[in-house]
């Protein structure tokens, strides 16, 4: 199932040379560890730059945002079994 969720969430992140990979989030007082980085892209809006980071747990597949404008997250998508 998919669902659009829009909501902010906390990104504990590593830095891995030159790029930057969620390591854990933080969503509705669940603490989420990224299993897997599946998918990285960026878009541009305006003068904001987004980064997507497509990303799975042992259960689910997340979408995350990461806005340059204020450096905050978010996580867009959640697609679960169900």
């Amino acid at each position: 199932m998919h669902e659009k969720i829009n909501e902010p969430v906390e990104v504990l992140v590593k830095f891995n040379q030159a790029k930057v990979e969620p390591a854990f989030f933080k969503w509705r007082g669940k603490t989420y560890r990224v299993e897997k980085i599946n998918l990285v892209h960026k878009e541009r809006l305006g003068n904001d730059k987004i980064y997507y980071f497509s990303v799975s747990d042992e259960v689910n597949f997340f979408r995350l945002a990461f806005s340059t404008r204020d450096l905050s997250w978010r996580l867009e998508e959640l697609y679960y079994e169900g």
